[in-house]
């Protein structure tokens, strides 16, 4: 093999031994090496010379400065991960901006499915409410007055369909109001609706009159 440039193209030698490897790059394969190892201080050094790297394509891809970061830095620990693959065949920055471009990528592509799966559930959420809604319309002419009503559901009923209905707080907020679950602040707005709906049939079955209807 010549001297001098001639070292720097056996990136392009089919038989990937370790002689081939140019000269240039036998510090950066030297210190991917000791990465794979777990040698502390050279992944580091691998990591602080590499960000920039990473950096620039997560940003390039991500407009958005939190989706850019987090991309990042899952980027970096792929890279960390993936130190023995590199194989000195080429500047240790190439090689990373592949990786971190792969990883970018999939980060973009998870996180869209993980918002396509929270904005169909949001919108089952707010049809699911509207259904409520339109069903609690009926509560307007009671046989009863609707305290009578909320005053034979349970408390964490009672609270939750308030708080739902009356004060027009999200499932997610009652969550936190009353420290549940979100599957049992739904649950409890559910159940009390059923029993609210089922005392005013039972009421009406028995032909009570609210006080304020005019008699016959």
């Amino acid at each position: 093999m010549g001297s001098g440039g001639d070292a720097t193209l056996v990136d392009d030698t089919p038989d990937g031994s370790e002689q081939a490897v140019g000269s240039a790059h036998t510090e950066d394969l030297d210190l991917a090496r000791s990465v794979a190892r777990g040698d502390k201080r050279a992944c580091e050094d691998f990591a602080r010379r590499l960000l920039p790297t990473v950096r620039r394509v997560s940003r390039g891809l991500l407009r958005g400065s939190d989706d850019a970061n987090d991309a990042a830095q899952i980027s970096l620990m792929d890279l960390l991960r993936s130190a023995s693959n590199y194989t000195g065949r080429g500047p240790l920055e190439a090689w990373a901006q592949r990786i971190a471009t792969r990883s970018s990528m999939r980060w973009m592509n998870k996180q869209r499915r993980v918002r396509e799966r929270a904005l169909a559930q949001a919108h089952e959420t707010d049809a699911q409410d509207r259904r409520a809604v339109l069903r609690t319309e009926t509560l307007d002419r009671l046989p009863r007055p609707l305290d009578e009503y909320l005053d034979q559901l349970t408390d964490v009923q009672r609270a939750a369909v308030l708080l739902r209905f009356a004060l027009g707080h999200t499932i997610p907020e009652i969550a936190a109001i009353t420290d549940a679950p979100i599957p049992t602040v739904k649950s409890r707005i559910q159940k009390g609706h059923q029993e609210l709906r089922r005392l005013v049939r039972r009421d009406l079955n028995l032909g009570v009159r609210s006080a304020d209807d005019p008699e016959d």
